[in-house]
């Protein structure tokens, strides 16, 4: 019993210096977001002078061109309608893989898990040129479509839905529910820890997307909060506001951090494949 206590406590010790090593530094980076660019340089992990000036100017001034403001909402409007459009595509897709069967099932599910394998890079040039041949080029919808739907969202869904008993589509049809019944009244409320699962990590995904959106957007009023800040740390002068920088990551990461926060029990337990089952 003492041998198993000195362990865990040896472990719990080993967990905590390497949470400090990674949190410490993050910590130091936000205090030095409420500092004067002058603070920078000083070295340290804690600024001596104090200002919210940075939050002040990212939050009401235009920066280069560029406004962060305006990122955040091309960013949420981007991610509600990416969330959306890949629950109402991943959902049926993975219910038709698990539950139901047709001729070439396996084999096209096999192409879609190919599809994820692919670097997104050698899709990059096609998509453009689709996006130019109907005009999307340079706005929201031109980021949004290209991300629908996702296959990681149709794999994660599938294994849930392959481990739900057979005996329940039974059950349900024995008492008259229709195919769309058993799906809609049965199979979705079942799979809700992993529907959220899907729903974090593609806001996660959609939020922190970088390389398409640059690609695809060419103005201030169609960036995303990725590429503004991309445009803010790209300054030519001098001197660079660090400390400017910081403030907006900062301002922009809150908002998926405090999403993770709340999601992250979530993630856990809708990744394991019978959860929701009773």
């Amino acid at each position: 019993m003492q041998q198993r206590k000195g362990a865990n406590a040896t472990r719990w010790i080993v967990l905590a210096i390497l949470a400090a090593l990674w949190f410490l530094p993050l910590v130091s980076l936000v205090l030095f977001s409420f500092a004067p660019p002058s603070e920078v340089l000083k070295g340290g992990f804690v600024p001596t002078q104090w200002t919210l000036d940075n939050y002040v100017k990212v939050l009401t001034e235009t920066q280069r061109g560029v406004s962060v403001p305006t990122g955040i909402w091309n960013s949420t409007v981007i991610m509600v309608l990416q969330v959306a459009g890949i629950l109402l595509l991943d959902v049926p897709a993975a219910y038709a893989f698990a539950r139901t069967k047709f001729i070439g099932r396996n084999v096209l599910f096999a192409l879609v898990l190919v599809s994820m394998m692919m670097p997104g890079i050698l899709e990059v040039i096609s998509l453009y040129d689709l996006m130019a041949n109907i005009g999307l080029v340079n706005t929201l919808w031109g980021v949004i479509l290209p991300g629908l739907p996702r296959v990681i969202g149709i794999f994660i869904l599938r294994q849930f839905f392959m481990q739900v008993p057979r005996e329940l589509d039974e059950a349900a049809r024995i008492d008259g529910a229709t195919d769309f019944q058993v799906f809609l009244k049965i199979m979705v409320p079942l799979a809700l820890p992993s529907i959220i699962t899907v729903t974090v990590i593609t806001a996660l995904y959609s939020w922190n997307n970088f390389l398409w959106p640059l690609i695809v957007t060419n103005t201030p009023e169609a960036m995303p909060v990725p590429v503004v800040i991309a445009y803010l740390s790209a300054d030519t002068s001098a001197v660079l506001n660090y400390t400017l920088i910081l403030a907006a990551a900062f301002v922009t990461s809150l908002p998926m951090i405090l999403l993770f926060l709340v999601g992250q029990r979530w993630i856990v337990s809708g990744m394991r494949p019978t959860s929701g089952i009773k």
